[in-house]
């Protein structure tokens, strides 16, 4: 059984551009839309969005479905969170662990994540083309810009997903959540951490201290900025070879 956790903001039609052609035949996948994300209906209050509490939902869907086999999970920017905690749980037998673009730290609210509760203000109080006037001329997304214009543009689909104002809450609460205690990143099965040149959002930075914390290794991707395609080509070409020989 495959986990495969997508980021802040996205769903799991997303998980598609890493895994395509990765997994190996007949190896179940559950991807699960996280709470206030895709086809998830729930939304709720703030103490529902720690990473513990969603977390134990996607813990929770994987025992309705799961058989009992030994668990590879995938985890992409707040899924690789998720997924260091869940395989940290103790509640499933792992087989190996991938972190794909980590962009927690042991801090709450990190640089990097400042843009989405700037979004999530945005949405409570203009309408999409106004928010998107106004998100243009903050600092924090301008700061993305400077760096990188593909993740910056990125960002935009935040104002104008569906449900985007009924869901701004999840903006604005995931990213006060710290992902682990330095010291205390270990994970119980072979992991690799999977990171971006010139991403701002998920740092390399952030993925450095994923890796040392975790003592894994960790792999490099082309920029967005250089080829969107290219880009995900080498993540689908690496976690295929993660992958090979779970079940």
């Amino acid at each position: 059984m495959l986990l495969a956790l997508h980021g802040l903001g996205s769903d799991s039609s997303a998980m598609r551009d890493y895994l395509a052609g990765a997994v190996p035949p007949g190896v179940r996948v559950l991807a699960p839309d996280l709470r206030a994300h895709g086809a998830n209906p729930r939304i709720g209050e703030p103490g529902d969005f720690a990473l513990e509490a969603l977390a134990a939902e996607a813990g929770d869907e994987l025992v309705r479905v799961g058989d009992g086999s030994p668990v590879t999970i995938v985890g992409v920017s707040l899924g690789a969170a998720l997924a260091a905690i869940i395989a940290r749980s103790g509640r499933f037998p792992l087989d190996r662990v991938a972190l794909v673009r980590p962009a927690f730290t042991y801090e709450p609210l990190p640089a990097n994540l400042a843009v989405f509760p700037v979004i999530g203000r945005l949405l409570e109080s203009h309408r999409p083309r106004r928010a998107l006037a106004e998100l243009h001329r903050s600092g924090a997304w301008r700061a993305i810009a400077h760096e990188s214009l593909a993740h910056a543009r990125g960002l935009e689909a935040q104002l104008t997903q569906p449900l985007a104002a009924e869901r701004r809450i999840r903006l604005l609460e995931i990213p006060r959540n710290a992902a682990y205690r330095p010291g205390e990143l270990r994970i119980p099965a072979p992991t690799v951490v999977l990171a971006s040149e010139r991403d701002p959002v998920h740092p390399l930075h952030v993925a450095e201290a994923w890796r040392d914390e975790l003592g894994a290794r960790m792999l490099v991707s082309p920029a967005r900025d250089d080829g969107e395609a290219a880009m995900f080509a080498w993540f689908r070409e690496q976690l295929g070879s993660f992958l090979v020989g779970i079940r």
